[in-house]
């Protein structure tokens, strides 16, 4: 992923399909409250270091609203560097060294990983790509045994399948006869399209008491340069992952904060504005993708992206980023460690959340053309 980011950096004018930023900038009201922030002396302190007062209280009411969720703020939610601080530092305090962590495959590749920097060992559930990357339940029982933390996300990534209710019912099913907690990356929760509706597992009848909630203003708000996330989830499980937080990642900028708060608290109409526009340049790429017999996407249910398996074209998917880029400028992610070691060779990553339509379809051409020049045959 940052080898392809370098490579795209080198090459003006590239076609960032590989870069999950996004061009949509956060309203006035955000930007203000983080200018605002500057210079004034409560926002340029470590204290206290699990988050502002009003911004654990501004998470805790958008729980509230969102979900029917209710958080003390006062103990129940930590304020970390990022979803990936959040992430790692929850792994920190519930993995001992040898346990049993279950995961997707794919999945995204800093929870993979992070669970290793954890100390912890991979468990793997297939996703099944021809039913739209979703669950195969009874592979995921047998990969769920033993396991002490399932380690999930919905939309996941980089798939983008969102997992229905009887899903993640049995996901928490599985939870309570594993005795397992379950560490929920909602970080892009909201970025859903053609209807459909993210079930949070802490949600569900008993499972408040042992789901962490990751979340992070990064995707959600287009925020991804605040660098401000959030472990929300019972005071038992939280206080441990503030601890590991204290020194893992301190505290995110104060100046920051003061923006997350504006964006959690504020009007929520212009996140749906976002997902109307994702949604259209999602279409886009798609339809131009989808004239290329040899290559084959999966249409996301939420997410700022999809998959595209490339086995046709008898290509290990580096080889095939690398030249595409070379030769046209269009930057895509091959999928190798995104879940088990194994998975990602014939895969690669489209991102569309950072180009406007007309150069998404412009980059779909320039795909269509590369593969007809290399590899019809």
């Amino acid at each position: 992923m940052a080898d392809m980011a370098n490579l795209a950096d080198k090459r003006p004018g590239a076609f960032r399909l590989e870069n999950a930023d996004s061009d949509l900038i956060p309203p006035r009201h955000v930007l203000e409250a983080t200018r605002e922030a500057v210079g004034v002396d409560r926002y340029n302190s470590y204290l206290p270091l699990h988050g502002l007062p009003e911004l654990r209280k501004a998470i805790s009411h958008r729980y509230r609203v969102d979900h029917g969720l209710r958080y003390d703020p006062d103990g129940e939610v930590v304020v970390t560097s990022g979803a990936g601080e959040a992430m790692l530092s929850s792994l920190l305090a519930f993995v001992n060294p040898g346990d049993k962590v279950l995961l997707t495959n794919p999945t995204y590749s800093g929870m993979a990983q992070r669970v290793r920097l954890a100390d912890g060992v991979q468990s793997f559930t297939n996703l099944v790509e021809k039913d739209g990357w979703h669950l195969n339940l009874n592979n995921l029982e047998a990969a769920a045994k033993g396991c002490k933390v399932f380690f999930f996300m919905s939309p996941s990534m980089p798939t983008g399948a969102v997992f229905t209710l009887e899903e993640t019912k049995f996901i928490a099913e599985l939870a309570e006869k594993n005795d397992a907690v379950i560490l929920f990356n909602a970080s892009i929760d909201k970025i859903v399209f053609d209807g459909n509706k993210v079930t949070n597992p802490a949600t569900l009848p008993g499972m408040r008491d042992r789901t962490v909630t990751i979340g992070s203003v990064s995707k959600n708000y287009n925020m991804m340069g605040w660098r401000v996330g959030w472990a929300a989830g019972p005071a038992d499980l939280v206080g441990p992952i503030e601890n590991a937080h204290i020194f893992d990642g301190i505290m995110p900028s104060g100046i920051t904060q003061a923006g997350a708060t504006a964006a959690l608290a504020g009007p929520q109409g212009w996140v749906k504005d976002a997902v109307r526009e994702y949604q259209r340049r999602r279409d886009a790429l798609l339809d131009c993708l989808g004239e290329i017999k040899k290559i084959e996407a999966t249409k996301p249910e939420g997410g700022y992206y999809f998959l595209a398996n490339i086995r046709k074209l008898r290509v290990k998917s580096p080889e095939f980023c690398l030249r595409l880029l070379k030769e046209t400028n269009v930057a895509v992610t091959p999928m190798v460690a995104w879940g088990s070691d194994e998975f990602g060779y014939d895969h690669v990553r489209f991102i569309f959340t950072n180009e406007p339509v007309n150069r998404l379809e412009e980059a779909g051409r320039l795909v269509r053309r590369f593969v007809r020049a290399h590899y019809n045959r």
